[in-house]
């Protein structure tokens, strides 16, 4: 087929940013019950609706919310473990009231709790008590809300007052019971800290009244920090440790922790949501985890006596969840051909898709296949992932070097996602190379790695945009009087002060981006507020001065190219006028601006509306 010659940038595509927003569903979390898989998914054409899935080995997924009923958590405002399946039925987190509702054979949601000011999330089935175990967060006139792990009782005729099991931490996640029902395993970690610094794991054991008796200390706090446990059914409890600098695998036996495999890998996630997974137990003898090793996603079977580690042959580039189903192993991911999808995968790597976030419509020279880059940084290796322009119908002047836009993921305890991404494919399918940056700090790439950005938030983020932008130079594969930068959240942040540091951009776009430093932590919630202090190197007493030193809107005065911004309205994490305050000095100044506000879109756009205005509005 004869080619179309335009300059990069301005090729005709076929990624409209319609087909983007219709074709990005959500997965959430991945469960097995009774032989079916459940997931959750949030769906843009549907206002953000967050739905609950099932299949059956054989069959075909159907809903199991019916509309407009929606699934959704709002605890630590982030949210995840919206929904529970246990014996064929369905528990689930109503999104408006925040209550527990359950769902089965009747066709009609039955709500279980109410009560005022109180979100739930990650529950467990407590068979022998006949009752739920979750996490709660009661908000109330006090500053802070109260955290806890809370009973929910499921008999008939009794009482739906919630029993507090465990408090005193100020935050809790995982409850996880063990198979004869005498003990409750746990996550709690306290301010100022984040879960992937000082998690700790807590077994206690179940008393015969449903309290908690015998707390102990199993792994995590002080310098670590545990993740994802999950009790195997011989009793034996494994979770993730990252004691050795990297998260491995280990195994406490009632009486002993012991590393099951070890390696320079990283099953660690930062636990921004609740249900985040690393592995999972397919019996008593053999587990499926999914590491991170320099940047690649790699499966491998895990025989967990011997800690035997076989690789799964797979083309999965993500894997964000994983449940046992049918004889085999499903997840959540992407690879650079196929969007993400709820795979079935066997123990070959053959796999079949159950669900996929939409078919796109591609050819294959449309499709740009993430290239992972390591560069040299100031302090040490930095990772990226680099995406060159395809287009099978069009091609630029051969004496032409395509405009490049980085990408700054947000956490910034985050990583640059991987595989097949619809909004990479608008970009390059028109003609731009796309930069996806896993910066000093992000997660994947082990403690050393994530821990670099201490202190240093605002400075070494910065420094790596920067190196990146000069070994993109040095490619020749660039036009280096081309180079835009685009973020949100905390990657917003780091877009406001890369454009305010360096002046090498064309342009930059910030979503709801972190503007004032001082401001935002005084209006923080609760689970980010100790976030800062670590970020800048400060406490409460020291951060006046370099609050202002690293706030973009005290740096506006250096930035001189244009910028746009998003902002959606419902936002808690980063409001309104953080991204209001930063477009109307950059206008005083006479630097062009273009500020787009979205009602009933909080922090991260859900809206298939809200997604079109801002792909197109950013083009």
């Amino acid at each position: 087929m004869k080619q179309e010659q335009r300059p990069y940038g301005a090729w005709r595509s076929p990624v409209s940013a319609a087909g983007v927003a219709g074709k990005s569903l959500r997965f959430g979390a991945l469960q097995a019950d009774s032989g079916a898989l459940y997931w959750s998914e949030s769906r843009p054409d549907e206002g953000g609706r967050g739905v609950v899935m099932r299949v059956r080995p054989g069959g075909a997924p159907e809903e199991i919310l019916p509309a407009p009923t929606s699934a959704r958590s709002r605890v630590h405002e982030y949210g995840g473990g919206e929904f529970l399946a246990h014996g064929g039925q369905v528990y689930f987190v109503e999104a408006e009231t925040q209550d527990i509702h359950v769902i089965g054979a009747q066709a009609t949601p039955r709500r279980l709790t109410h009560e005022d000011d109180t979100r739930f999330a990650d529950m467990s089935y407590d068979v022998w008590n006949k009752r739920l175990i979750a996490v709660a967060e009661r908000h109330g006139t006090g500053q802070m809300p109260e955290n806890f792990l809370a009973a929910i009782p499921l008999g008939e005729g009794e009482s739906r007052n919630i029993a507090k099991l465990a408090t005193g931490a100020d935050f809790y996640c995982s409850p996880r019971i063990s198979p004869d029902g005498s003990a409750l395993a746990w996550l709690a970690w306290d301010l100022p800290h984040m879960p992937w610094e000082r998690a700790a794991l807590w077994v206690a054991d179940i008393a015969d009244d449903g309290t908690l008796a015998q707390h102990r200390l199993i792994a995590g706090g002080g310098d670590s920090a545990a993740f994802q446990p999950e009790w195997a059914a011989d009793g034996k409890l494994y979770f993730v440790w990252d004691r050795s600098g990297w998260g491995a695998l280990y195994v406490w036996d009632g009486k002993t922790v012991t590393g099951v495999a070890e390696a320079q890998s990283e099953l660690m996630r930062p636990q921004w949501l609740f249900g985040m997974q690393s592995y999972v137990l397919l019996d008593e003898t053999r587990a499926v985890a999914a590491f991170i090793e320099r940047g690649e996603t790699r499966l491998a079977l895990i025989d967990l006596a011997s800690g035997e580690m076989t690789p799964v042959e797979s083309d999965m580039r993500s894997v964000d969840a994983l449940a046992p189903f049918d004889d085999r192993v499903a997840v959540i991911g992407a690879t650079d051909i196929a969007a993400p999808a709820v795979v079935s995968l066997d123990l070959g790597g053959k796999a079949h898709i159950v669900r996929s976030s939409g078919e796109t419509g591609l050819a294959g020279g449309d499709i740009s296949k993430g290239e992972m880059l390591c560069f040299a940084g100031e302090d040490g290796e930095v990772f990226a992932l680099f995406y060159p322009p395809a287009n099978a119908s069009c091609s630029a002047p051969a004496n032409e070097r395509p405009p490049v836009i980085i990408l700054v993921h947000g956490g910034p305890t985050g990583m640059a996602g991987r595989g097949l991404n619809l909004k990479i494919q608008y970009w390059t399918s028109r003609g731009f190379a796309i930069c996806d940056l896993d910066y000093s700090g992000s997660a994947g790439y082990g403690r050393a790695y994530r821990e670099r950005l201490a202190g240093q938030w605002g400075l070494r983020d910065v420094a790596d945009v920067s190196a990146l932008a000069r070994t993109l130079g040095k490619s020749g594969r660039v036009d280096t009087n081309r180079v835009l930068i685009s973020g949100g959240s905390a990657g917003g942040y780091t877009v406001l002060m890369a454009l305010a540091a360096l002046d090498i951009f064309a342009a930059g776009a910030c979503a709801y981006g972190v503007a004032d430093l001082a401001q935002l932590q005084r209006i923080t919630h609760k689970f980010e507020s100790g976030y800062l202090y670590a970020l800048t190197g400060t406490n409460e007493q020291t951060c006046d001065a370099v609050f202002a030193a690293r706030s973009p809107i005290a740096l506006a005065h250096e930035i001189n190219c244009p910028v746009i911004f998003f902002q959606g309205l419902e936002d808690k994490v980063v409001p309104p006028e953080q991204s209001r305050a930063m477009a109307q000095t950059l206008r005083e100044r006479g630097v062009p601006v273009a500020y787009s506000e979205f009602a009933n879109e909080g922090h991260g756009f859900r809206r298939a509306a809200t997604i079109i205005t801002v792909l197109e509005s950013e083009y």
